[in-house]
């Protein structure tokens, strides 16, 4: 784990995607940072895949300006394929996100934030919904296949325009309409 005032220079953004490519719509977050290091044209940014969650993510999110998550969802709340949003800003508790690993999201965050580590001053997550987290198959279901190039689409204009803020309330889940895309 990094330590407070190790960073002399903070990366501008980067853009995490989660997963595990060998699990069907598990590995979701991977291939939508794949799309989206095709797509931007943003030399600052730094993209990263990884299959690691709990305390092993803060090491990507220390030291970052703005960081962006894109991870699979199993909510069970909404169907296959439904685009989520959150904008978590410095001054809110973290966001408390359920998870497959040991310690969630909020958990390393709010670890972060006693430890004085150097959060970035925007983190973002966009997730879509999953149907299967669990079969053994390179690659994803036909709906959450489908949501891909939507939420590259989203991703791509929020960065662009900086309006990931205008189209939510800071932390709090936002379902992306996709009339949003307009």
């Amino acid at each position: 784990m990094s330590l407070p005032g190790r960073f002399t220079h903070r990366k501008p953004l980067t853009i995490i995607g989660l997963g595990n490519e060998i699990l069907s719509d598990d590995g979701v977050g991977i291939r939508v940072v794949r799309e989206l290091k095709n797509r931007l044209e943003f030399e600052e940014a730094t993209f990263e895949e990884l299959s690691v969650g709990g305390l092993q993510l803060l090491d990507h999110i220390v030291g970052t300006e703005e960081c962006i998550i894109i991870d699979a969802m199993a909510t069970g709340a909404q169907p296959p394929g439904t685009l989520f949003r959150f904008v978590q800003t410095p001054d809110a508790e973290p966001i408390m996100v359920t998870s497959s690993h040991q310690i969630d999201l909020g958990q390393v965050l709010g670890l972060a934030k006693l430890f004085g580590a150097a959060l970035p001053r925007k983190l973002t997550i966009y997730g879509i919904e999953a149907q299967d987290v669990t079969t053994f198959h390179d690659g994803c279901t036909s709906q959450v296949s489908a949501a891909v190039p939507k939420l590259v689409d989203i991703i791509c204009r929020d960065i662009q325009e900086n309006s990931a803020p205008s189209y939510t309330r800071a932390n709090e889940w936002q379902i992306i309409h996709h009339a949003a895309m307009n």
